[in-house]
């Protein structure tokens, strides 16, 4: 088999027992790999009814045929499982080597299911698995476990050497933040949909894993010189050095000149404070220490940063746009270093920046408007408090007097002070960092790609409207479910989406597996698992209570923002249409005819589930 290893191990943390399974082949010929297979066995295994924070969930950590093999930004790894946060699907991915490493030690998918009695953590190397005592390190932050896991497996960095990869939580995990993350090799995060908390509901500190096998290609010379020639022409075309020297940091330019930068909870699409941000050399002058790559990534996108502060000596992965945003502008905040302390605080105790952003920028605005009283707080938490939101972080992760509050989400704050209406999100999860109310026409496609992402709003699971590929479509609708479809493929495949989600590369996915896996995949069929894996996720959401009313966004969206001359999001209308192609009916229920078409008629919804 080439691209697949072909097992699956299975972990089960209530017994201590493990086994290894063949991945059958009709996941592989319907679903890929990856986040489609995924999917497919957590529909399979798990009630869509499922409290998220039972031993009976599970979390099913995901690689496809393209990781591990040397194929440029084939190295992303997805974890499925139920999201404590939304209650939907979720399927986060990240970076870093955890995904190579996991197929390097012959296993394609690796199944928690359980709760330990006691805090441990799960060793991998190879055929080896051992559920380890982690009471020694539970509470502490990730970088301290990281490398108290390292200093007693007698291994060093993934990214010098081939060694060990880690993933774990910190102790919003611990302690069930409800967007708590996974944190793997020093910053790459399985950041939304709070599956930190379904680790640590299961008192699983961290995964370990080494391999030292290999992924064996159809075709290796082959594959060899498609990667040189996909090297050249990155490097002549200015994308390489673009990517490594920039990495995301270019983007609030573009937010702030398209006015698409969210700012105070939303209230603005531009903030004139936040100008610093619009030359990327500033915060590479100011923070920058080096240049780190995924594994089988020549782009090395992610940055490694420091500030000067003898109470934070170390160095800190990012921040990245999303957080420069959602912890930055969307707070009202535009000091650098206030903005990397807050990063480094949710990487430390493991939160998912975005939602933690969207949650605090929330409470501001429920202060200032008075909804929120600074004795309930403990302090002023007006925009722009950097104190403040530095404290609400770390009360937050330990749960601790206002911060335990936060911990259930923006939304349930909102709620609990009568103004659901202020939390900015879709399905509970925080809006990314891109505002639909932008200064350009085609900017309210965001709210749709928002209100119909299955995990909830994700800038994982949407795109910018001023990328080009979308004028060979005739609507942005069409356009929007075309770029659904290939991301879910892309998922599949194991690929990082931020290389190849525009049309530069778009042809590459099927090229690449070709050469990896043999099987010549046309455009049509790819994009048809991908259709498939958004389609098994609906049905899943749909059977777990959700409805058209959860397609949504905070109302304050469906108007035209007047200080900024932003444009209102129409989503009605859209979803009308959305709907229709998509071949659901009018209340986003996949019909029986695109259900049989998919190939997916035994999930199809009963009448006692509608």
């Amino acid at each position: 088999m080439f691209g697949w290893k072909g097992k699956i191990l299975r972990v089960n943390l209530s017994t201590g027992d493990y086994g290894i399974e063949n991945l059958r082949e009709d996941l592989i010929r319907d679903f890929l790999g990856g986040r489609g297979i995924g999917v497919r066995i957590f529909y399979e295994e798990v009630s869509p009814k499922v409290d998220p924070l039972s031993p009976e969930n599970k979390l099913i950590f995901c690689t496809g045929p393209l990781v591990g093999t040397g194929v440029p930004a084939g190295g992303r790894a997805i974890v499925v499982s139920k999201s404590p946060l939304t209650g939907a699907i979720a399927n986060p991915n990240a970076g870093g080597y955890f995904g190579a490493y996991l197929k390097y030690a012959g296993y394609d998918f690796l199944i928690i299911e359980g709760k330990a009695p006691e805090p441990v953590y799960l060793l991998i190397k190879n055929e080896m698995v051992k559920i380890k005592p982690a009471s020694h390190i539970w509470g502490k932050p990730i970088s301290e476990a990281e490398k108290i896991i390292r200093k007693e497996e007698g291994e060093g960095d993934p990214w010098k050497e081939n060694v060990l990869s880690v993933a774990l939580i910190g102790p919003a995990g611990e302690n069930l933040v409800k967007f708590s993350s996974i944190i793997c090799d020093g910053g790459r995060t399985f950041g939304r949909s709070g599956l930190g908390a379904v680790m640590g509901s299961k008192n699983l500190k961290a995964i370990a894993v080494k391999g030292t096998g290999k992924v064996e290609v159809a075709d290796p010379k082959g594959l060899r010189k498609a990667v040189l020639d996909f090297l050249r022409e990155a490097k002549e075309n200015g994308w390489l050095e673009k990517r490594s020297r920039w990495g995301t940091w270019e983007l609030p330019a573009r937010a702030q000149a398209t006015g698409t930068l969210a700012a105070l909870n939303f209230q603005r699409n531009y903030l004139e404070s936040f100008k610093f941000f619009e030359n990327p050399a500033n915060l590479r002058d100011r923070i920058w220490v080096r240049d780190e790559g995924c594994f089988g990534c020549p782009f090395r996108c992610g940055k490694k940063t420091k500030i000067s502060d003898p109470d934070h000596p170390g160095l800190s992965k990012g921040p990245e746009h999303e957080s420069i945003v959602l912890l930055g502008s969307n707070c009202g905040i535009s000091d650098l270093v206030a903005i990397w302390k807050a990063n480094y605080l949710c990487n430390e105790l493991g939160m998912d920046t975005i939602t933690a952003g969207a949650t605090i920028s929330c409470v501001m605005e429920l202060y200032e408007k008075g909804y929120i009283k600074e004795s309930e707080i403990g302090f002023k938490l007006n925009f722009g408090n950097i104190e403040g939101t530095l404290e609400l972080l770390k009360a937050t992760a330990f749960r601790e007097g206002f911060g335990a509050i936060l911990a259930e989400g923006g939304y349930e704050v909102a709620e609990k002070y009568g103004h659901p209406e202020l939390f900015m999100g879709s399905k509970k999860q925080g809006l990314p960092a891109w505002h639909p109310q932008g200064r350009i026409e085609a900017a309210p496609i965001m709210g749709l790609q928002y209100a119909t992402s299955n995990v909830g709003a994700c800038h994982t699971r949407s795109t910018l409207v001023f990328y080009p590929g979308q004028s060979k479509f005739k609507s942005l609708i069409e356009w929007t479910i075309h770029y659904q479809d290939f991301i879910s493929a892309i998922d599949c495949c194991g690929l990082c989406w931020i290389i190849y989600h525009g049309p530069l590369w778009e042809e590459k996915p099927k090229e690449w597996l070709k050469l990896v896996t043999g099987i010549d995949y046309s455009e049509e069929e790819l994009l048809s698992i991908g259709e498939r894996v958004w389609n098994l996720e609906r049905l899943f959401n749909l059977k777990a209570g959700f409805s058209r009313k959860d397609d949504s966004l905070p109302p304050r969206m469906y108007e035209k923002l007047i200080l900024d001359k932003g444009y209102a999001v129409n989503l009605s209308q859209m979803l009308d249409e959305y709907y229709r192609l998509r071949g659901w009916d009018s209340n986003g229920i996949p019909t029986e005819a695109k259900i049989s078409e998919l190939g997916l008629k035994d999930f199809k919804i009963k009448k006692d589930e509608k």
